[in-house]
């Protein structure tokens, strides 16, 4: 992703993203987490557009879902 400060735009259309896909499958946080192997709370940070995902985020994230990351940065 490009540099960007928490709560850059960039960072917060990512969110979204990710908010909208947790949501689409029904996962909670935790689920997530334990799916991913990424921290909870960092997931959290994510979604609200705090945290910037690095491409190795990015990829881990994308595989969750059963996504390319050009899948799961459509729309961003």
């Amino acid at each position: 992703m490009a540099s960007g400060k928490p709560g850059s735009p960039l960072n917060i259309r990512f969110g979204k993203r990710l908010g909208a896909l947790r949501k689409e499958k029904k996962w909670t946080f935790v689920y997530l987490a334990g799916h991913s192997g990424l921290d909870e709370s960092f997931l959290v940070r994510l979604e609200q557009g705090q945290q910037e995902p690095c491409l190795n985020t990015q990829d881990i994230i994308a595989k969750s879902f059963g996504l390319t990351i050009s899948e799961l940065m459509r729309g961003v």
